[in-house]
């Protein structure tokens, strides 16, 4: 039958042979070879003088390849993308390019898409810092349902606008999902998202810590490589040798470590800039003014003037080093007498440690005939020793958590720091109160105490709570539902973690339309 004009009459015109790649059988490539028919088509009205015979159910017109081998190829390139499923297809005897499956990707139709009654939106990262995306899951379906390019506000309340019955938005606390879905979903309601919440409650926190540097307690275990606090006088930016008090008597010169005199200097040019960014600010200007001048970021000038005076630098958490397995024999062979490195070198040698020069244990070695109260041998030339290390305080970070999590989970050490942080200010103890407070009504879903929670905060809360406080009721009716209602956007974290897997998966070719194709398929 002439597919044109559906005449049934016609006669044979010509034959030629047709080629189509199958699947493999036995690990072999199988290739389909057809004899197909030319007819003429007898209708004189006919556009079409002549039509080949077609077989829908093997391949379509002019294709190169059968049915079955594009969807098993499809499936390929959806799981692995591009390279990755062209080498997987060549290892089951499927020779293809990558740039075939990005093609077969791209032609595969995808199903329409049906607004879901609660919807989950959040965004994910193209470039950190720099470009975002949006990705949309259906909470009650448990599946992304839709990818947008960027995360305005005016690209959400399109998209909800052409897919209308949307009655319940979770979102997390940034305006341009709030103001996109007041807009496109006047009706629906809105709820924050109760992680979020806590997150920014738990920044919030780290600000007022930020702050009050000064109530943060010492460290109870480890020693810390910082710097002990210095004055306020401007240090040497390069210095070399430093006065000290022995047995009474001053004037004995004692020569620094490499280590201690870069750390010096370092913390010389940190303090130049504190002191530029100071004298700056009592000129009057302000933290965008001052960050134009200095060069320095604006998160930086903010941390400096809040800081109320020069920030030392927080300790910094030990690496892992290859001696650690072998401390313990080590610690061993220095009580009984054996302080050679060399010797210690070789015997640790024997036992399975691959360094390749002594420098590691020399220096831990070096630490310890420091610290040792036993006298050392001694040896020529000017005795260098180190100075005694800094107490280590505990980190504005660290502490934050603290507040947020349940007191019947903290150890006795960390209720320890708590009560030494409540004993350094009564704000900090205000602080912590409201913001378990807050903690137990997201954990218990007790909406209905907000209002009071609110109040008591702008009472006598410190300031970087008011402000919290403040944004919250910009968006109250979002938070109170998100304090009162079951829906969260857990399950979307968990689909941006897929989608962040996927495009590191695909290298430099997650591009919007095949990234967006791969995650719906996938769900």
């Amino acid at each position: 039958m002439c597919p044109a004009c559906t005449h049934a009459s016609s006669h044979v015109h010509s034959r030629y042979n047709r080629r189509l790649a199958d699947l493999p059988c036995q690990g072999r490539a199988v290739e389909l070879r057809l004899k197909v028919r030319r007819f003429f088509c007898e209708n004189p009205t006919c556009i079409r003088k002549t039509f080949a015979e077609q077989f829908p159910e093997i391949a379509p017109a002019y294709a190169r390849r059968t049915l079955r081998q594009s969807k098993t190829l499809g499936e390929i390139a959806f799981a692995l993308g591009g390279r990755a499923g062209a080498r997987l297809a060549c290892f089951l005897s499927l020779p293809v390019s990558f740039w075939t499956l990005l093609r077969l990707l791209r032609r595969t139709p995808m199903a329409p898409i049906r607004a879901p009654r609660m919807l989950g939106t959040d965004d994910f990262a193209w470039r950190k810092g720099d470009h975002y995306g949006t990705i949309l899951v259906d909470l009650q379906a448990h599946r992304p349902i839709d990818l947008l390019p960027d995360r305005e506000a005016g690209t959400f309340e399109r998209w909800l606008r052409e897919h209308p019955g949307v009655e319940v938005v979770s979102r997390d606390r940034a305006s341009s999902y709030a103001e996109g879905a007041k807009k496109g979903a006047p009706d629906a309601i809105q709820i924050a998202d109760r992680y979020h919440l806590v997150a920014n409650l738990r920044d919030t926190v780290q600000r007022l810590l930020d702050r009050k540097r000064q109530c943060l307690p010492p460290l109870q275990e480890g020693k810390s490589t910082a710097l002990p606090a210095m004055t306020d006088e401007k240090p040497l930016m390069e210095p070399q040798v430093q006065q000290k008090e022995k047995d009474g008597k001053e004037g004995e010169r004692v020569s620094l470590t490499r280590a201690e005199a870069l750390r010096q200097m370092r913390r010389g040019k940190r303090y130049e800039r504190y002191q530029a960014v100071a004298e700056l600010h009592q000129q009057g200007l302000g933290e965008r003014a001052i960050a134009r001048t200095t060069g320095l970021s604006r998160n930086t000038v903010h941390r400096y003037l809040e800081a109320g005076s020069f920030p030392e630098s927080g300790p910094r958490k030990k690496r892992r080093s290859k001696l650690d397995p072998y401390l313990p024999y080590l610690r061993e062979r220095w009580d009984a007498g054996c302080q050679n490195a060399a010797q210690l070198f070789r015997e640790i040698q024997t036992r399975g440690y691959r360094a390749s020069s002594p420098t590691t244990l020399r220096a831990l070695i070096s630490d310890w005939r420091t610290s040792s109260p036993t006298p050392v041998r001694r040896t020529r030339g000017p005795k260098r020793t180190s100075s005694p290390p800094a107490q280590r305080h505990l980190s504005s970070r660290q502490a934050s958590f603290l507040f947020i999590k349940q007191p019947e989970t903290l150890s006795p050490t960390h209720r320890s720091y708590l009560e030494q942080m409540y004993q350094a200010s009564e704000e900090m103890k205000q602080a912590y109160e409201l913001s378990q407070q807050f903690v137990s009504m997201v954990r218990l879903r007790q909406g209905t105490h907000l209002d009071v929670w609110l109040q008591r905060t702008k009472e006598y809360g410190p300031r970087e709570l008011i402000s919290f406080a403040s944004g919250i009721r910009r968006d109250y009716a979002a938070v109170q539902a998100g304090l009162s209602m079951v829906e969260s956007n857990g399950q979307v974290e968990g689909q941006v973690t897929r989608l962040k897997y996927l495009k590191r998966q695909m290298y430099g070719r997650a591009k919007f339309d095949l990234l967006r194709l791969r995650v719906l398929h996938a769900a």
